[in-house]
């Protein structure tokens, strides 16, 4: 088996690989979401490359390409990421805050970090639920810990009472 060697980078919009840019652009476009740089709160970008991937290992594991690029936005109300990659192309995502529930993780095991996502996204009826790997970097801790206030901003967790707590 092999992993993954991956680096995560705070940037501007403006900075991200073109291929997420236009990805994300044609996002914004197509669900009506207003002007990108100007929604954006935060950005991210994480370039991973697979560690001595053989061409059978390659085949295997579902994921054509040896190395790609993710690009995650935060907005007041959207998580938005777009994964491209020289074979598997260019796919963008999104999810309303109000739809998700997230926690950035952290594998002793395959030594990856980065967001655990449930929920429903926009565009699919299913419940999903998976992973968005990060790499070591402060700019990941940052933005996983600002996705999850922004998710508890639109919706505050439950407190929990005790009902035989509360006879008058």
């Amino acid at each position: 088996m092999f992993g993954y060697r991956r680096t995560t980078r705070e940037c501007s919009v403006s900075q991200l690989n073109p291929r997420l840019l236009q990805a994300f652009q044609e996002y914004f476009l197509e669900h009506k979401f207003g002007d990108l740089k100007e929604e954006t709160l935060l950005c991210c970008e994480t370039f991973s490359e697979k560690e001595s991937p053989s061409k059978i290992e390659a085949l295997l594991s579902g994921n054509p390409d040896s190395s790609d690029y993710l690009g995650l936005l935060l907005t007041e109300q959207w998580l938005l990421w777009a994964r491209t990659g020289s074979r598997s192309g260019t796919k963008a995502f999104g999810a309303n805050l109000r739809d998700i529930k997230v926690k950035q993780y952290s594998s002793r095991l395959t030594h990856e970090t980065g967001l655990k996502i449930d929920g429903y996204l926009c565009d699919f009826k299913e419940r999903v639920w998976g992973n968005l790997a990060m790499g070591p970097e402060e700019a990941t801790r940052k933005f996983c810990e600002q996705v999850r206030m922004a998710v508890e901003k639109v919706t505050p967790p439950k407190k929990r009472t005790l009902p035989w707590l509360n006879r008058t």
